[in-house]
């Protein structure tokens, strides 16, 4: 009797645990299965990393994907930075294909994917308050990126040697610094926001496939060499914003065919359309005082120039080599000619050439 009543109570213990069981079961085999079809989460010791800014900064990752995925925490710290070095490059190495960049990240530092080759992708999320110098610098894969409206500081060269096709600077940012674009010689065309107020020394110098860029109302000055050697250049309006323009500013522009100047400036600087061998004629506005040395030096198409009365001294090799020049006016507020400033340019009538002579027998 006593067997009878236990193998009921123990059949009746099997139907409760029984069910239990197999839910316990199934349930460690699905997390297992998400386990195995999960990517892996990075490893801390993929990075080494500084601490920095209140969280983590990571400069160099360690391990072999390359495709990363940029972790948002290190240690339960989280990672607020990202930045290269000088000596070693990218954090990232230079077989890196993509990254993705998590919203913890604020800055993208220095030198963060300099001369990352074959980086072709990079997800910057709308977090990023500064881009460093030289933070894309070199990436010769790299075709296209989105800077987003959160960003207010971009350092020096940060894109140079990039192979960016086509870029927009956004609405926070105010001054396109340094080398910011040079040598990016895929670059097409720019978009730049009303906001920006500068253009820096050499900011597009050596994008030989720029085609058209607008500058804003909002810029005051553009900086030495700005867009020198932008061969493919054809037109440019330089608002009247503008009051001061460096030296070499579209040097060797070799397909500009068509400029119309500030007149809020009151210098034409050193070398500022050297070579702009399509130029075939410009109007100088009546603000220009002193057209400085070597300003259209070498401009072998160029015919006419227009110089207003305000102009007072033109200086040494203005217009030297320019074979083409057939009309030109010197007005009586013309004091000064430097040496040279129309040698050779043979085609000059000679009434002209005699109102130079008599300025500075050298003029010619």
């Amino acid at each position: 009797m006593k067997d009878t009543k236990l193998s009921k109570r123990n059949s009746q213990l099997l139907l409760i645990i029984s069910p239990c069981l197999i839910t316990v079961i199934v349930l460690a085999a699905y997390i297992i299965y998400i386990n195995l079809n999960l990517p892996e989460p990075p490893l801390e010791f993929d990075y080494e990393y500084s601490s920095d800014m209140g969280g983590v900064v990571l400069t160099k990752y360690t391990g072999e994907d390359l495709d990363v995925i940029i972790p948002s925490k290190i240690k339960k710290h989280p990672v607020v930075g990202i930045k290269g070095n000088i000596n070693h490059g990218g954090m990232v190495g230079k077989q890196t294909i993509s990254v993705i960049i998590p919203d913890s990240v604020v800055s993208i530092g220095d030198y963060a994917f300099h001369q990352c080759e074959s980086l072709t992708s990079v997800v910057i999320p709308n977090n990023i308050i500064t881009i460093g110098s030289n933070a894309f610098g070199s990436c010769e894969s790299l075709t296209s990126i989105t800077i987003p409206e959160s960003v207010t500081s971009i350092g020096v060269a940060a894109f140079s040697g990039s192979a960016l096709t086509s870029i927009t600077i956004p609405e926070s940012v105010t001054s396109i610094g340094f080398g910011m674009f040079g040598g990016c010689e895929s670059l097409v065309s720019v978009t730049i926001s009303g906001n920006v107020i500068s253009i820096g020394d050499q900011a597009f110098a050596g994008c030989h496939s720029l085609e058209t860029i607008t500058i804003p109302e909002s810029v005051t000055s553009i900086g030495n060499s700005a867009f020198s050697s932008c061969r493919s250049l054809v037109s440019i309006i330089i608002p009247n914003s503008v009051t001061s323009i460096g030296i070499y500013i579209f040097s060797e522009c070799t397909s500009l065919s068509s400029i119309i100047l500030s007149n809020s400036t009151t210098r034409i600087s050193e070398y500022a359309f050297n070579e702009c061998n399509s130029l075939t004629s410009i109007t100088i506005p009546d603000s220009i005082t002193v057209i400085g040395y070597a300003a259209f030096s070498r401009c072998s198409s160029l015919t006419s120039i227009t110089l207003p009365d305000s102009v007072i001294n033109i200086e040494r090799d203005v217009f030297r080599d320019c074979a083409s020049l057939t009309s030109i006016t010197i007005p009586e507020s013309v004091t000064s000619i430097g040496d040279w400033a129309f040698l050779r340019c043979g085609l000059l009538p000679d009434q002209t050439k005699q109102r130079i002579l008599q300025i500075n027998p050298k003029g010619i």
